[in-house]
């Protein structure tokens, strides 16, 4: 393990998962904080991020993994996470007058970028050896691909071996390490926006995720969520979940299409909304399934 993945998996044991907020998107960087979302906090979010070597392939998509803003706020609400406006952080962090944060970020990179290349030299060290061994076993040899006579030479993976001289030529040196968060620039609290700035919506969606469930976006259903016992993965949805204003108007046609599709598919409609508090008692969420079941 890197050292740059032992502080950012200290951070997360001691702080909740930090949440970056660019451009009206909620987006997460860290595996790590990713693992802690998926087993500990029932969210998957969505992954959008692609390779820069084929930018428009929409397939095999990766980090970063993007929360819906109701998904975010409920995580914040619960203490799990923290929302942080990204580029004012990296302004602050990164701006001429914190020179000692910048330089050891710096370090910091160059430390880490050492540990991979040493990690990477022993295994391809490892790799070499029998390479090496067969080869010194051979009377005739082979030459080496810097010598003049360039007419065989053995290449194991990023060693080149060169029998008669015993000469190593690495190739790691020209590692270059690309970090995948930058939790180590950014203090854990920097620029976190407080709990009186979260948007108050996603009452259904925190409801039903202090309940074990699993949540995806429904719309290829005609919903606002999937609803899932467990892990998608290993789950099929049971809902079809809307969330709706106490005393907002529902469409009689939409509880109709939504029921009847729900169903077509196996699932059930759920209806859900937050009761204000009254008199004594709390707010509340109260939920109600929809199932079509005859004409």
């Amino acid at each position: 393990m890197t050292m740059m993945s032992t502080i950012e998996h200290s951070e997360i044991n001691l702080f909740e998962v930090r949440i970056s907020k660019i451009a009206g998107r909620y987006l997460v960087f860290d595996p790590d904080a990713l693992a802690v979302l998926r087993r500990r906090e029932n969210t998957t979010g969505t992954l959008v991020g692609t390779t820069p070597q084929q930018p428009t392939q929409n397939l095999f998509l990766g980090l970063p993994v993007e929360l819906r803003p109701e998904e975010a706020y409920a995580l914040a609400r619960k203490g799990s996470a923290h929302i942080v406006d990204d580029v004012a952080a990296h302004g602050v962090a990164l701006s001429s007058s914190n020179t000692e944060a910048r330089s050891m970020y710096i370090d910091h990179l160059r430390q880490s970028k050492l540990i991979a290349q040493h990690a990477l030299a022993e295994r391809a060290a490892l790799r070499a050896a029998p390479v090496t061994a067969y080869q010194s076993q051979n009377e005739a040899g082979v030459r080496c691909p810097l010598s003049n006579d360039n007419n065989s030479y053995s290449l194991a993976n990023d060693i080149i071996a060169c029998p008669d001289d015993n000469r190593h030529i690495s190739t790691v040196g020209l590692l270059a390490l690309t970090p995948v968060s930058s939790s180590f620039l950014l203090l854990w609290n920097a620029l976190r926006l407080s709990n009186m700035q979260l948007d108050p919506v996603a009452a259904l969606c925190g409801f039903l995720l202090g309940r074990g469930n699993y949540m995806t976006p429904g719309l290829r259903f005609g919903a606002q969520y999937s609803v899932y016992p467990g892990d998608p993965l290993r789950f099929h949805a049971h809902f079809m979940a809307n969330e709706y204003g106490w005393d907002e108007q529902i469409a009689v046609l939409d509880i109709v299409g939504g029921g009847r599709l729900a169903t077509a598919v196996k699932k059930a409609f759920l209806l859900g909304g937050q009761q204000p508090a009254r008199n004594s008692l709390p707010s509340s969420v109260r939920t109600y399934s929809v199932e079509w079941a005859a004409m």
